[in-house]
């Protein structure tokens, strides 16, 4: 199923609002906030928070805590704020202070929620230190179900540590593992720049859709908080909106169609239902907004 061309529709486009920019080099994560401030990570080890202020963010970006070198990954819980990078460390902080926490061998490249995973092929409880399992390879996303944890490693496999099973999904990096809003399906994306919707079991994925998504890896695939989208952002250089119940394309965000990123987009964060941040090679973070029609 091919969808690379714009199908945008009746329910609106988006436009750009904002440009922020400070990292000095890459931006591989964003997050959002519980007060609904944005963070982000990048290439320069820098962790900055942009604040919201009046339906809009600061463009003047609050440095919050650094590494000396890169930072891969990052999420918001409980009031915490998780980052992992090449030292294999997680930087946590809060509204007390930083604090250095151990992480991965090799590197860290997943936060999400609980968890962290890492070049190790270990996920990990990051607030006990506590190892759930092992798997062989690099771990770049995880999904956690009904108490059963997958993982997605470089080599494009999925690992369900409690049936001690693995499949190949993707050529490539498995980048993305989601519950896909509306449906009793799973959504995957990876370094084929595809993305695929599976019926999933503890023994074996069925393959249900596979779409042509991107010209080039898949970094991220995300849902809208209302479950109307699922959105994906590609080494390609572009930002793609996907209609979650039918997965009919609504919007790409590339340039020279719109004001895009101009290098590889890395980072995806739903704000709320309709603003959207994003984040790549180029530096710079483009806030977008969902204007009906």
């Amino acid at each position: 199923m091919s969808a690379l061309e714009n199908t945008a529709g009746e329910s609106g486009k988006w436009t750009l609002l904002q440009e922020l920019s400070g990292h000095q080099g890459a931006v591989y994560d964003l997050a959002r906030g519980e007060e609904g401030d944005l963070w982000s990570v990048g290439g320069d080890g820098w962790m900055v928070r942009w604040p919201a202020q009046d339906g809009a963010w600061s463009v003047s970006g609050e440095a919050m805590a650094r590494t000396e070198q890169a930072l891969f990954a990052l999420d918001v819980v409980q009031g915490q704020v998780l980052a992992g990078g090449a030292d294999g460390g997680l930087v946590q902080w809060t509204q007390e202070g930083i604090t250095i926490l151990s992480g991965h061998q090799g590197g860290t490249y997943c936060v999400q929620g609980e968890f962290s995973g890492g070049a190790d092929g270990k996920l990990r409880l990051w607030k006990s230190g506590k190892t759930l399992g092992q798997v062989q390879g690099r771990i770049r996303c995880v999904a956690n179900h009904n108490g059963h944890h997958w993982v997605g490693t470089h080599d494009g496999r999925v690992h369900h540590l409690e049936g001690r099973s693995s499949q190949s999904l993707h050529e490539g990096s498995l980048r993305a593992i989601l519950k896909w809003p509306g449906k009793d399906v799973w959504g995957t994306a990876g370094g084929d720049g595809s993305i695929r919707v599976w019926k999933a079991s503890d023994a074996q994925w069925e393959l249900l859709v596979n779409i042509d998504a991107h010209k080039g890896s898949v970094y991220r695939l995300l849902p809208s908080p209302d479950g109307r989208y699922v959105a994906s952002v590609s080494r390609d250089r572009s930002i793609a909106i996907w209609h979650a119940d039918t997965l009919e394309l609504h919007q790409r965000l590339s340039r020279p169609t719109s004001p895009g990123h101009t290098r590889s987009v890395n980072a995806l964060c739903f704000l709320d239902p309709h603003t959207l941040a994003s984040a790549g090679d180029d530096g710079r973070i483009l806030i977008w907004g969902l204007k009906s029609t």
